[in-house]
């Protein structure tokens, strides 16, 4: 639309400047009337120079832009993965939807198309934390005893894991109406009551094991969970 004015104008002074040898109007003496210029001549190659060189600017980005590939339609999947992956790294309260939609690529529109709201995915993002440090704490490849190795291997966790140890242990996704829903988890050869007490304890190492500024040595962490195992299994 522009160049198309431009067009007309350049247009306009040139016949303008035929017939009265200006570009506004008044007339010049005679024997110049019909005659464009040498200067009205230059300035009109160069508006039509310039005019062109617009229309090969815009055809070029609109090549472009066809050039390009749609975005191909986001799975939740690979939301909640992006979203797990990010939390790993920097904790959920960095996790926005601007900062994941940019992330993956794309708008927040694909992700609010999959989820009404940032809170749908942080359920889900917890849930997929649960999984994660469950898996990790049930391999048990050396036949350690249970609750030692369970045990040893959540307090590592929270150190390796901050981030995901927060939240899914120290953070308002965390709600239990009784201490003894965690046996809910217990593996079917643990007694489940001794299962809870021991627990509890190591929640309380792992907790400071999440702290930034705490580093607690494996035997240590080790001796103290057979130490408690040992007075719980006695006193039950």
């Amino acid at each position: 639309m522009y160049g198309g004015r431009l067009v007309q104008r350049c247009i306009n002074i040139t016949v303008m400047q035929c017939y009265t040898g200006t570009d506004n109007g008044q007339t010049m003496p005679r024997k110049n009337k019909g005659q464009l210029t040498k200067k009205a001549e230059r300035r009109t190659i160069t508006l039509l120079y310039n005019d062109v060189i617009v229309r090969l600017n815009d055809m070029k980005k609109k090549k472009e832009v066809l050039k390009m590939p749609p975005k191909a339609k986001l799975s939740k999947e690979e939301i909640i993965e992006t979203a797990f992956e990010m939390t790993r790294e920097n904790g959920f309260e960095h996790v926005t939807a601007r900062e994941l939609a940019h992330r993956l690529g794309c708008s927040t529109q694909p992700i609010f198309h999959v989820f009404q709201n940032m809170e749908e995915v942080k359920k889900e993002v917890y849930e997929r934390t649960r999984d994660f440090i469950t898996k990790e704490m049930m391999e048990n490849p050396h036949g350690e005893p249970l609750f030692l190795y369970m045990g040893l291997r959540y307090v590592e966790l929270a150190g390796q894991e901050k981030n995901l140890f927060r939240l899914l242990c120290m953070s308002d996704s965390f709600r239990m109406n009784s201490i003894y829903e965690l046996a809910g988890a217990v593996p079917e050869q643990a007694d489940a009551r001794l299962f809870v007490k021991v627990w509890v304890f190591t929640h309380g190492i792992a907790s400071v094991a999440a702290t930034n500024t705490t580093s607690l040595p494996r035997e240590e962490i080790r001796e103290l969970l057979t130490e408690v195992y040992k007075e719980f299994a006695h006193e039950g």
